[in-house]
């Protein structure tokens, strides 16, 4: 049949079989055994204790540094979403002012052409019109000198 032992007897058993000394459970010895054991036991949970609070800790230093990282790169990626958005619009800008630089250079340029045509069919007209005076006055003397 086993036998259970308590830690006492098990420690008792052990010193009298590798020391071959016999001990009794209420031996003062088994006091500092005891209160070494409790020392320990006590030094054990304190650590697990700190552990656990370090732990928690690592955690939340974690989750905050994660927070950080994300708001950072968020506010990167914003400033060069503007920044991209302002280029773009003064691209835009820029375009559309060199486009219509080129629209009015071009209509004044054809405004110019139109102004010289009319005025050189002004002066044709001009032309056709004296051409035709002349013509009536030689009709006019050739007629007067017909019937004269």
């Amino acid at each position: 049949m086993a036998h259970a032992f308590t830690p006492i007897e098990t420690l008792l058993e052990e010193l009298a079989a590798q020391n071959h000394v016999a001990l009794s459970p209420d031996d003062p010895i088994l006091v500092l055994h005891t209160i070494h054991r409790r020392v320990l036991q006590d030094g054990l949970e304190a650590q697990q204790a700190q552990l656990d609070q370090y732990q928690q800790a690592l955690e939340t230093l974690s989750l905050r540094w994660s927070a950080d990282a994300r708001d950072k790169a968020e506010r990167s990626l914003n400033a060069a979403l503007a920044a991209a958005r302002n280029a773009l619009a003064q691209a835009v800008q820029d375009s559309a002012s060199a486009s219509a630089d080129t629209l009015r250079a071009e209509l004044e340029t054809a405004l110019e052409r139109v102004g010289a045509t009319l005025q050189h069919a002004h002066r044709i007209a001009l032309l056709q019109l004296l051409a035709a005076g002349i013509t009536l006055c030689a009709a006019a003397l050739a007629g007067w000198r017909l019937l004269g």
